[in-house]
């Protein structure tokens, strides 16, 4: 007789189950994870990216706050540079300031210093970010804790 008999089949099911029980909260918390890296990660290089066209461009460039994510515009030309439409209701950034933009001048500077704080709902361990934007126009990007909801 070749095949398995009920209770194998049974016995299988039941331990694949109990492993898929534990490994579900864990993939839940490696994607929250990822995403937190990859929000912060884009943000710090579209900051970093804003003052390098205000740079190079001679003019001041503007990243502010639209629906759902932000956006990069050169003031004098009007040109946006470029749209992020990324984040979702488990994603918050906060301005210290009150602020909803960040302004780089032709010389790079910033023209008001912030901290702006970018949380993810469902992460773990320092994934979340604070960037500190000096005068200078230098970030300053700190590791936070996740918040444990």
């Amino acid at each position: 007789m070749n095949g398995f008999t009920m209770l194998e089949l049974m016995v299988t099911l039941a331990i694949v189950g109990i492993i898929a029980a534990i490994a579900v909260p864990s993939m839940s918390n490696m994607l929250s994870n990822s995403k937190a890296e990859r929000v912060t990660g884009l943000f710090k290089q579209d900051l970093q990216f804003a003052r390098s066209h205000a740079i190079s461009r001679g003019e001041v460039v503007r990243m502010s706050a639209i629906d759902g994510g932000w956006n990069i515009i050169a003031e004098t030309s009007n040109d946006t540079l470029r749209v992020r439409d990324i984040l979702d209701n488990t994603i918050t950034v906060t301005s210290v300031e009150g602020l909803d933009s960040v302004a780089f001048t032709a010389t790079g500077q910033i023209e008001s210093t912030d901290t702006i704080t970018i949380r993810t709902s469902g992460c773990t361990g320092n994934e979340d970010k604070s960037f500190s934007l000096l005068r200078s126009g230098q970030i300053a990007e700190t590791e936070l804790a996740c918040i444990t909801q």
